[in-house]
Parts: structure tokens; sequence; C-alpha cells
């Protein structure tokens, strides 16, 4: 009845599905009834530090607490936040030598230089970081350029994290030395990346369940949420990728985790056949996808990167335990290569 750590109570049916629906409601993170575990581990601890006994208290607490502070707590233990500096290579490869140049080519031309770029759920900051290094190494002329990096995330601790800057050995991993060396500076308490590089990120609080303030975003050119809709439910996954449609200007690019697809959740996007990864556009005015440099990509040399693409992703899915999911998108990816022979 008790927890062998603790002297909480065992969390009961009833209270599982009270707190998981509130987290849902709140949050849009949905928590199936094989994730019950992950709900009472990662409580009991908190619960013991405030005294709380049951469940069906704690779920009391939060709910009537006007700050919302234990709520944004709440957030921080369920939430995963791990992740790394230069996260899935292969991504933003397509993203600094495939989709970056189409994009500076169109705004050169049209003399806008303007670049606003959006990373919804960036935890402690290593992505929106790793999008500005990659900004810096690929325009040579950056300070004639207005270069805004939107971040966000529901957890104000993470945010903390993020805004300090400060990084150890573990997030660095996947990162070059020499960027490390050139971006970064050497503290006691860790990695600092430069005040270069932080200039162009803004970070704040946003739920992207809150429509009403992701509304608010526009005239984005990128979008990259990755790893992060695989938390909520299908239909708050349809109503934020829709929000992000709306955000990006025509002919703007929406990067999803390796292993995630719109398939069944959105119509919207086309999917574009990059060298080194699979990206959905929203198409610009007149149906016009993406440039003949971008399309050009289809046909045998496109298949064969395709099948490269897709071998890793079945790989890491395997490694993970989660075949299932991967199949899908292999059919998905089989369908839409037939359709294009």
């Amino acid at each position: 009845m008790f927890s062998s750590s603790s002297n909480v109570q065992e969390l009961r049916q009833d209270d599982f599905v009270a707190i998981r629906d509130f987290i849902h409601e709140r949050s849009g993170i949905f928590f199936a009834e094989n994730k019950k575990y992950i709900i009472e581990n990662r409580l009991t601890k908190r619960m013991t530090e405030l005294g709380v006994k049951t469940y069906k208290d704690y779920f009391y607490l939060m709910k009537y607490d006007t700050t919302q502070k234990e709520f944004n707590t709440l957030m921080n233990l369920i939430t995963t936040n791990e992740t790394s500096f230069f996260r899935n290579p292969p991504q933003l490869k397509a993203f600094s030598e495939e989709v970056l140049p189409l994009i500076m080519d169109g705004k050169n031309k049209a003399k806008n230089k303007k670049l606003r770029i959006w990373s919804a759920g960036c935890s402690t900051g290593e992505e929106p970081y790793t999008i500005g290094i990659i900004l810096r190494e690929s325009i040579r002329d950056i300070s004639s350029w207005q270069i805004e990096i939107l971040a966000n995330d529901i957890s104000e601790q993470v945010l903390y994290a993020a805004r300090r800057g400060i990084y150890n050995d573990v997030t660095l991993r996947s990162t070059d030395r020499f960027i490390v060396e050139k971006y970064f500076t050497r503290e006691p308490e860790g990695h600092r990346i430069s005040d270069d590089i932080k200039r162009f990120v803004k970070f704040s609080h946003m739920n992207l369940t809150d429509y009403k303030k992701m509304s608010m975003f526009r005239d984005v050119d990128v979008v990259f949420c990755r790893n992060v809709m695989i938390y909520f439910s299908e239909e708050v996954k349809k109503n934020i990728v829709r929000q992000f449609y709306h955000s990006l200007k025509p002919g703007g690019y929406l990067f999803i985790g390796h292993s995630e697809s719109l398939h069944g959740i959105s119509k919207s996007f086309k999917l574009v056949y990059f060298k080194n990864a699979l990206v959905y556009n929203k198409e610009a005015a007149g149906g016009t996808t993406v440039s003949t440099a971008a399309t050009a990509a289809s046909g045998a040399g496109a298949r064969k990167s395709l099948a490269e693409i897709t071998a890793s992703r079945t790989q890491n899915k395997t490694v993970a335990g989660s075949t299932t999911k991967t199949l899908k998108t292999l059919d998905e990816i089989q369908r839409l290569l037939a359709a294009k022979k």
C-alpha cells in the first residue's frame, strides 16, 4: 500500500486518471495507461518533500494552486530534457547545406535580410544555440542580417539553464573541437556559450497548447520541433502543427524528429526529399514547393539517399525497441516514393 522508499501511498487508478487528465488539459502531454509508473515514480519524492501522503491530496494541492508554481514543478519532473548540441547531424546538414541556401537565395533576390527561426520545445537551449552556430558559420555577411531565433519551453527550470548557457562535456559530445574552442569559454562550472551566439536567441516560456500565444509567432522561415510532439495526443498534435503552418511563411520549412511523421496529422505540408533528410515544406504561392535545386534531389540519387536515411531510422528505432512506429514511417516513405515514379 505504501512505497518502499517513503510513506506515500501507491497511486490508485482513479487518482492516476485525475492527474493524467489534468496534465493533458493544461499541457497537451498525454500519459497512456502503461505510463502510469512514470507519474508514480516521479511524484513520490516531491510528495515526500511536501509532506503529502496521497496522490489525491497532491492533485487538489496542484489544481487549486493559483500561482501554478506546483504545476510548473510537476512539468519539470515529468518532462524529459536530455539533449545535446548538434543532435541528429543529418537533419542539421540538410538545414545548413540545403534548406538554408534556398531560403537565403530567395531573401537575397527579394532584398530581405530578415531571418526568423523557431525552436519549439527548446529544453535547456542546445538546439537554438546549435542553430545560431550554424548560421554564424554559414552566413558570411551575417552582420548585415537581422537574425532572430525564437526559443520556448513549458519548463521554467530548463529555460533558466538555457539563459545561463553553461554546458558540460556530455552535452557537447557530438560537437567538433574547433566549434567548442571558437564559441565556448571554459569556466569552472562548464563551457559557456559566447555572447556572439546568445544575441541571436530569444527565450520565452510557452505552452504549445496555448494557441493564442502561438498565433503571435508570424513570418517564421523555419520551425524546429524535434522529438517534442511524441508526448502529445493526436488531437493536440494536429492543433500544434496547424499553428506551425500558419506561423510559417509560404515556402517555409518544418523539421520534426527523424522518426516522427505528419501522416494522419496534417495534409497541409509537402514532404521534400533532400539529400540528407526529409523535411516538411509549406508550399509557396502558386503551388511551388522549392526551387529546381531542391526538387532535383528526386530520382535515382534521391532514392539512394532516402534508402540510407531509412536504414538509419530503422537502426535507431530498433535499438530503441520501437520497430512498430518505424514500420509505419517506412510504409509512408514507400508510398511517397511510389507516387513519385
